[in-house]
């Protein structure tokens, strides 16, 4: 094969490539109200470094992020983090290296229904008490919750 077509193929594919990945959302453009209440965490929780909501969207069938203070908004959840958001389980992932304490919850609207997931990660220095900060975590859900009608609601467009 000459050259020039082997550079041709290769532009071609890679142009093939670059149109079906599909960056994730940016947080700064996501309009609706589970953005508003992941925001809402950051300004009022100092010690929180990131927050994200999981959970199936309107017509979808997998699990996704979406609401973040990262921009990952319709990331596929990871397998940890649809067990959390399907059956409940609350996880807790220690990382000294950052440092950081990351606490994934259950999800819940105001009736107490689990409907995906809650990520949350804390700044942490090695020896502090994990207790208080799942304290916090479980807090900052239980208020969400009382302002989240139904998974449907979280979807609902904010101005």
């Amino acid at each position: 094969m000459k050259p020039k077509i082997i550079i041709l193929l290769f532009l071609l594919a890679r142009a093939g490539l670059a149109a079906t990945a599909a960056p994730y959302g940016l947080a700064a453009d996501n309009r609706i109200h589970a953005q508003r209440l992941v925001n809402e965490i950051l300004a009022t929780t100092p010690e929180r470094l990131t927050a994200g909501m999981h959970c199936v969207p309107p017509g979808g069938a997998a699990q996704t992020i979406i609401a973040s203070t990262l921009n990952v908004i319709g990331k596929p959840s990871d397998p940890p983090d649809v067990e959390v958001g399907t059956h409940g389980a609350t996880l807790m992932a220690l990382n000294l290296k950052v440092p950081k304490l990351g606490i994934m919850l259950p999800l819940r609207d105001r009736a107490g229904r689990d409907i995906g997931a809650l990520a949350l990660a804390f700044k942490y220095r090695a020896g502090e008490d994990q207790v208080k900060y799942f304290v916090a975590a479980t807090t900052i859900r239980d208020r969400l919750a009382q302002q989240i009608l139904s998974q449907a609601d979280l979807f609902s467009l904010v101005p």
